[in-house]
């Protein structure tokens, strides 16, 4: 009869005090796997033998083993025993299964990275919000604007992220495009006029319009927005707000310098100017100067989403009232809108925030970036490329139509944005190309050659003729 002490060929490093020893077990598991000392397709010891090498009872590993079952790190085979799983194999083989799909490469979305067990985590941290939660978060109403645990995480999220300590709550309302609506609302009325960057959000045009304000166009140049030119437009125009991206321009990618932002937040100050601070980016940026509501705390509604920089899915925004403003009006604007964030997601974003998670979100989506941006260069090398975005702006050469050259990628699978859905006045022969749409390199790089192609071979664009 074999020893089962010859089968043990991992023995995971466990305190009987820890907690359960199952839980033990399987956290260990789970960090040798992270760390690379569990690899992907790795037979676990019998649980039998591993019983026996940790003299503890049978029943206490099979329930470990059960357990990292449930968090899809490990898959019992019938006959053969306990394997790690290649989690990588198998988001592969699911993405070939949708590449029939179309590319929707103008949805900007973060790219997904590859760290099964940072989102094992994330998913956990719905475990933990129940765990810290009782019944009357499911059966209860919350408040409009965030409970004061949501708001006090917001307020920390915006110290670590962003330096925003000043005081002031934070209120969370239903994504950027949410916030800016219950923002306007609150301060302009119709008729207002209101100014932006040339190239902007399509979403703050589309409240504009809601809302019945006018909208003032900024002349931009490779730094930004110019300050120069806002001056000229209030004294022309008398705006009663800004609304602009500072960081990570959408959709240029460009990023404000910390001289243009003293520069803008003294124009503010002299024309008594509004500012609405779209911070929907800024937490990727490595090296951008502080934020707008920095420099006027007391003009600046500062608005930082973690859709960008955690999960799309979440749709939290933080709102940072100016300096003196309190939050009542603001949460009434949000309950009149219909921003109010679910309480759902509202908690998953603090229970990411307070246990250290949220960065390391962040930071892999960075690198994922980087990655990408890797990839872009290699395809399309003469394209500018802003440090930390995961969007680029891509000039098209005069001689050729973006609207006719997004027609036919369209006929081949791949949705793109053209520079007329961001612009205030004429629209630019641009257009917009989001690297997190594609699940994977090999899938970005594809439909990346694919639009290559097509600016190299502008006569030659292939046709959905019908």
């Amino acid at each position: 009869m074999p020893n089962d002490a010859q089968n043990v060929t991992w023995v995971p490093t466990v305190k009987k005090t820890d907690g359960p020893m199952y839980l033990s077990i399987a956290d260990a598991i789970e960090g040798d796997i992270q760390a690379g000392v569990l690899k992907p397709g790795q037979r676990l010891p019998p649980q039998r033998a591993l019983a026996t090498a940790l003299n503890i009872d049978f029943t206490t590993v099979s329930r470990a083993y059960a357990a990292a079952g449930k968090k899809g790190l490990v898959e019992g085979r019938v006959g053969q025993g306990t394997y790690v799983k290649d989690l990588q194999q198998e988001r592969v083989a699911q993405t070939t299964a949708k590449k029939d799909q179309p590319v929707d490469m103008s949805m900007n979305m973060p790219p997904r990275f590859e760290n099964e067990v940072l989102f094992r985590k994330m998913w956990d941290g719905f475990q933990d919000l129940g765990a810290d939660q009782g019944e009357n978060f499911l059966m209860r109403y919350q408040r409009p604007g965030g409970s004061a645990a949501d708001c006090d995480a917001g307020q920390r999220w915006l110290h670590d992220s962003f330096g925003l300590s000043q005081a002031g709550e934070v209120v969370l309302c239903n994504g950027v495009q949410g916030a800016v609506l219950s923002i306007a609302s609150l301060i302009l009325k119709p008729g207002d006029t209101v100014c932006c960057e040339e190239l902007t959000y399509p979403g703050f045009l589309a409240v504009a319009k809601y809302l019945d304000l006018k909208v003032v166009s900024i002349a931009m140049d490779d730094g930004g927005l110019d300050p120069d030119a806002l001056a000229k437009v209030c004294k022309e125009h008398q705006p009663v707000a800004l609304y602009t991206t500072p960081t990570l321009h959408n959709p240029t990618a460009t990023t404000l310098s910390s001289d243009r932002r003293s520069n803008i937040s003294e124009i503010a100050r002299i024309y008594n100017l509004t500012i609405i601070e779209d911070n929907a980016y800024g937490a990727l940026a490595t090296d951008a100067p502080p934020p707008l509501a920095h420099f006027a705390p007391e003009l600046t509604w500062h608005v930082a989403s973690t859709s960008k920089c955690l999960a799309p899915s979440l749709r939290v925004c933080f709102v940072l009232p100016p300096e003196g403003v309190g939050t009542e009006g603001i949460r009434r604007a949000i309950s009149a809108n219909g921003g109010i964030v679910s309480p759902i997601s509202a908690g998953l974003a603090t229970t990411w925030i307070n246990s250290g998670l949220a960065p390391k979100i962040t930071s892999a989506i960075r690198t994922e970036t980087q990655r990408r941006q890797e990839t872009f260069r290699d395809v399309l090398p003469s394209a500018t490329v802003q440090k930390d975005a995961f969007h680029i702006w891509l000039p098209i050469p005069k001689e050729q139509s973006a609207t006719e050259l997004l027609l036919g990628l369209r006929g081949i699978g791949i949705g793109l944005v053209p520079g007329r859905a961001f612009a205030v006045g004429n629209p630019p022969n641009a257009i917009r190309v989001a690297l997190g749409s594609a699940d994977n390199l090999k899938e970005l790089r594809a439909d990346l050659r694919s639009l290559a192609d097509a600016l190299d071979n502008p006569q030659e664009s292939s046709w959905m003729v019908v």
